[in-house]
């Protein structure tokens, strides 16, 4: 008697068979008690009856309708709607005649609609009680126990019992063949709907791990077909392109541009193994990029699989690994050709004081001695500077908080008028606690700003020192808006002796890169010539 959708998954088609067993109800009382109405064209009590009747069921379908729309489940209208069946039937047997009536069949539709919206045993149920309904309505209306009106010229009382027998055992074995008939239609057809549901559950459950584990790739994913258009892409994808949902069915140049040009040199069922693929900025992103053909059951090349990885990041390392690495030897370089060179200045220095001294000199004899002494100071700055940079003193670690440093910096050179009028700006978040050498970070900050000064006054006039703090970085950016830097020299801006200035030594920015990498942080750049140039340094941060 369990309905046939209390298995899993069969609601919804338990849902449609109902609605389909309403609408052949309707269709079948419309039609059939429809003729019979305009047939008999009275006003008989028994005409009256079957349109109360009429109204009654497509009243009942209604209220099933609506219930079943608004989510009421379906399972619990199966057997309403059953019983509701075999009441309306059982009256309008009564009332055209009991067991000579004309509407007898409707008790073996009522069989055969159970067995679509129930199991074995709902459909044998069903067959019982219409058949013991059947045999109580025309015994009652052979013996006149209820007083129902009947159709005119219809008189079940006027036959013989062994006439009555007859009828009903022919309509009972009908009854009782269309049950047993239903019922093995029905236990068929319950297995059959139990194993398609658990197919759809398998298959249902497939496609989700299939989309869970293409969801939660750390590596973009795109397919696409024999002519580059995308037809998916995961969200990694979508994260790291920057596309949107818009971008299935457009052409994959559209998203990674070029990558088309490369897959056209290589055949369908070719793969590309690992190229780079560079993303226009700003800022450039690299891609490395893996092609496959994509292949359907029959192993038809249908189109290609593309699966890439954002390299970056890995790529910036590698580039920083291997300037640390020709830092690290121009420095060693430096530092002995600066020992060297600071055994003859010392000597020349000396020699210059004991001339100055012993034999008196024409004033134009002191200006060229005193010309060579501040040079002779400038080379033994530039040296200090080489072997501070080859050969850096210890680390002095101390907490400490790096907005104090960026408000020290800024107050002094809001005194210095080297470059004239500039804004000194220091914004941010505060504190900014991290684990480092004062001295040496003031450093950093020190040139970092007073090139940006610098920068500044030939521009517009304004510099910026804003600190920022996120859960494990600590980021000091310094910001100008002068000249900038052009593009061509910004990989060359951290490498020893590298200057754009005048009199620049090219050690300032170098050794503020080999400070910070030293305390396990990072420096960048960026800059576009006419606006500005932008310094930002980014430190573990302690918390």
């Amino acid at each position: 008697m369990t309905p046939a959708a209390e298995a899993p998954g069969l609601a919804s088609a338990l849902a449609r068979r109902l609605t389909w067993m309403m609408l052949v109800r309707t269709v079948v009382i419309s039609v059939v008690l429809g003729m019979a109405l305009w047939l008999g064209r009275g006003r008989s009590i028994a005409e009256v009856t079957l349109l109360g009747l009429v109204v009654i069921t497509y009243l009942a379908t209604i209220a099933y309708a609506v219930l079943l729309r608004r989510g009421f489940a379906p399972t619990r209208l199966v057997w309403p709607q059953l019983l509701g069946d075999l009441a309306v039937t059982s009256a309008l047997v009564h009332v055209t005649g009991g067991a000579q009536s004309a509407y007898t069949f409707f008790y073996a539709l009522t069989v055969i609609g159970a067995t679509s919206v129930t199991d074995r045993r709902g459909a044998v149920l069903v067959a019982g009680l219409a058949t013991a309904l059947l045999i109580a309505v025309s015994t009652s209306a052979w013996a006149r126990v209820v007083p129902l009106p009947t159709v005119p010229q219809v008189e079940p009382w006027t036959q013989t019992g062994r006439e009555l027998i007859v009828t009903l055992g022919r309509n009972v074995g009908a009854l009782a063949a269309a049950g047993v008939l239903g019922s093995l239609v029905a236990g068929e057809l319950h297995a059959t709907q139990a194993s398609l549901a658990t197919q759809r559950q398998v298959v249902a459950d497939l496609v989700a791990l299939n989309r869970d584990i293409v969801r939660s790739l750390t590596s973009g994913l795109v397919t696409i077909d024999r002519t580059d258009t995308v037809l998916t892409l995961n969200q990694t994808a979508a994260d790291i392109l920057g596309a949107s949902p818009a971008s299935i069915g457009g052409a994959i140049d559209q998203i990674m541009p070029g990558l088309g040009a490369r897959m056209a040199a290589v055949p369908a069922d070719g793969a590309l193994r690992r190229i780079d693929v560079t993303l226009p900025g700003p800022p450039p992103r690299v891609l490395g990029v893996s092609v496959s053909p994509l292949r359907d059951d029959r192993d038809q090349v249908i189109g290609r699989v593309v699966n890439f990885q954002d390299l970056t990041e890995l790529r910036r390392l590698e580039a920083t690994a291997r300037r640390n690495e020709r830092l690290a030897t121009v420095g060693q370089l430096a530092a002995g050709v600066a020992h060297e060179i600071r055994n003859p200045l010392a000597s020349i220095s000396g020699s210059i004081e004991l001339l100055s001294r012993s034999a008196p000199a024409s004033d134009d004899d002191r200006a060229l001695m005193a010309i060579v002494l501040r040079e002779i100071e400038r080379l033994n700055a530039l040296i200090t500077e080489l072997l501070e940079y080859a050969n850096p003193r210890p680390r002095l670690v101390v907490d400490l908080d790096a907005a104090v440093i960026l408000d020290d910096v800024a107050a002094v050179l809001r005194q210095d008028r080297t470059w004239g009028p500039v804004a000194i700006a220091v914004v941010g978040d505060r504190p900014l606690t991290l684990a480092g050498d004062a001295a040496k970070l003031r450093q950093v900050v020190w040139n970092l700003a007073r090139n940006a000064c610098e920068a500044a006054a030939a521009g517009g006039g304004h510099v910026t020192l804003r600190g920022q703090a996120d859960d494990d970085t600590v980021r000091l950016v310094i910001a100008d808006d002068g000249p900038g830097i052009e593009r061509a020299h910004l990989p060359n801006i951290f490498d020893p002796f590298f200057t754009t200035k005048r009199r620049g030594t090219g050690l300032g920015l170098a050794t503020c890169h080999a400070i910070v990498a030293e305390h396990g942080g990072s420096i960048d750049v960026d800059s576009e010539l006419g606006q500005g140039t932008t310094f930002t340094v980014r430190l573990p941060r302690v918390r």
